[in-house]
């Protein structure tokens, strides 16, 4: 199956995404991101499995990441620029009915924020973030058919540096699948 998207959201302005699905369980794909304020896309790849997938019922696993826009060099050298961005890999369960699909992502996050108090060695270190591991999750709602469909989601990491924000990310996704070589009956646009 070969799927295609166009989202919009925060914190990117909007995402575009290319995937493709193999053997009906494993699905490989890029995401291009564009930000406030950048004009060319920032790249990140994404991947997920299906361990179950029944009629009402999925279970899975998911990886991806979120970019957020880098953080402004002010002119002071304890202020760097550096791009912000989360890592998701999250476990997946999805309860399907006719054409509403909804779910719930709970798993792991890896975020780079902002190091606190940048000094001198840390200058000279080029080390101007810190990589955390976080509790990440999301929600994820889908109304749509096997080809085409549209979709609400939201993934959260929360960050613990001295009390700054999570990091959140919400969208609105039209997705589009083509059936390539699927293992399981095509369906059409309309069937489920």
């Amino acid at each position: 199956m070969l799927g295609v998207a166009v989202g919009v959201g925060t914190p990117q302005v909007y995402r575009l995404e290319l995937a493709l699905g193999l053997l009906d369980h494993l699905t490989l794909g890029l995401t291009a991101h564009w930000l406030p304020s950048e004009r060319v896309p920032r790249w990140s790849p994404r991947g997920s499995v299906a361990f179950y997938r029944g009629r009402l019922i999925e279970v899975g696993a998911s990886y991806h990441q979120l970019l957020y826009p880098p953080t402004k060099d002010d002119g002071d050298p304890k202020t760097v620029e550096f791009q912000r961005r989360a890592q998701f890999l999250l476990g997946n369960i999805s309860l399907s009915q006719a054409w509403f699909t909804a779910g719930v992502d709970i798993g792991w996050a890896r975020v780079r924020e902002a190091v606190p108090f940048i000094t001198g060695e840390d200058l000279n270190n080029r080390r101007y973030y810190d990589v955390h591991n976080r509790l990440g999750g999301g929600l994820h709602l889908r109304f749509g058919t096997r080809r085409i469909g549209l979709l609400t989601q939201v993934n959260f990491a929360r960050s613990y540096v001295n009390g700054r924000s999570p990091h959140v990310a919400f969208e609105l996704v039209l997705d589009l699948r083509f059936g390539l070589f699927e293992l399981r009956s095509r369906g059409g646009w309309r069937q489920l």
